[in-house]
This record gives C-alpha cells, sequence and structure tokens, in this order.
C-alpha cells in the first residue's frame, strides 16, 4: 500500500516539475521575444562581466553608479549570442521537461516491461544530449566576449545511471518472460 502512493507522489512531483519546466519555458520566450521587440526597457540591465562556463545573472539597480570595465549592460548583447543562448536554454528545458515524461510514464507502468526499457535509453539519450548542450558557452556583449567548453558530469552520471537501469529492466523482463514459459 506504502508503494502505491510513495509511486502516486512521485507522479504528482513528476507533473509538478513539468509544469514549472513548461512555464519557466513559457516565459524565458516571452522576455526572449520581448527584448527583440523593445530593447530599450531594458536600459539600465546590467551584469557583472561573465567568467568562462559561469551563467549570467542580469539585474536592474536603480541609484547606484557602477565602473563601466566591472559591467556589461543588457543593451549590448549581440543578437547571435542572444539567439544562441535562448536555443541553448530553451533545448535544455524541453529535454528535461521530456526526460521527466519519460520517468512518469516508467511509474505508471508496470515493472518488468519492454517500454520502460525503451524508456530508460531515452532519458539517457536526453540527458546525454542536455550535457552536450551544457558543454559550450558563449557571450557576446558589444565588444566583450567570453566563450568557453567544460564537461559537466552530473548529466553524463545521469545518464549513464539510466543506460545501467534500462538493462536491468532489461534483464527483468527476460527472466519474466522466461518464468511465463517454464510454468
Amino acid at each position: 500500500m506504502s508503494k502505491n502512493s510513495l509511486l502516486k507522489t512521485a507522479a504528482f512531483l513528476c507533473q509538478l516539475i513539468n509544469g514549472a519546466f513548461i512555464l519557466v519555458l513559457v516565459i524565458l520566450t516571452i522576455v526572449f521575444i520581448h527584448f527583440q521587440v523593445d530593447r530599450d526597457f531594458y536600459n539600465g540591465w546590467h551584469a557583472d562581466k561573465p567568467i568562462k562556463g559561469n551563467s549570467i545573472k542580469f539585474q536592474k539597480v536603480i541609484g547606484e553608479e557602477l565602473s563601466e570595465e566591472d559591467v556589461i549592460y543588457m543593451t549590448d548583447w549581440n543578437t547571435s549570442s542572444l539567439y544562441f543562448n535562448y536555443l541553448r536554454f530553451a533545448g535544455i528545458i524541453l529535454l528535461m521537461y521530456l526526460a521527466i515524461k519519460q520517468f512518469q510514464d516508467v511509474l505508471n507502468l508496470e515493472t518488468f516491461k519492454t517500454t520502460n526499457v525503451q524508456a530508460f535509453h531515452r532519458i539517457g539519450i536526453y540527458c546525454l544530449i542536455i550535457s552536450g548542450l551544457s558543454w559550450i558557452t558563449m557571450w557576446v556583449f558589444g565588444d566583450y566576449h567570453v566563450s568557453g567548453f567544460h564537461i559537466d558530469f552530473d548529466f553524463l552520471i545521469i545518464a549513464l545511471l539510466a543506460f545501467i537501469f534500462a538493462e536491468i529492466f532489461k534483464e527483468g523482463n527476460q527472466l519474466m518472460e522466461e518464468n511465463k514459459l517454464t510454468v
């Protein structure tokens, strides 16, 4: 009985997380489109200069003078860098949504079925692609440019675990099929 409630809780959390991913993707897209239409709205928005491999956090500070060497302004964002980062982040969010959707499908099915094996394979592939998208960073603001290549092992480890689970479920499915034939 507790197993079913635990699976229901996990399925609910998966739905909640996927809802959050959809919301974040919609907000990211709205800001991306708004930035294209009205760059002047973002006057005064700035960030510290990024270091290779780091993300940028934009903020609007009112009434504070900043040194021009220490900050970059959002309105100086190069269009190709903007598109690259939007597509990169949107792709990561979409793939994370798909991976969690596959995991949610595993929670709703019987344990040792071939569909679970396929779902874990897909999760592994999605995580490999997410890891690949996370490797390259490119930020271009006017004359300031920083790009980098770094490997994030988190999603590589999750992909490895997903492929291992796929093999375990495949073996369990084969044992279940053999057990049905011997009865």
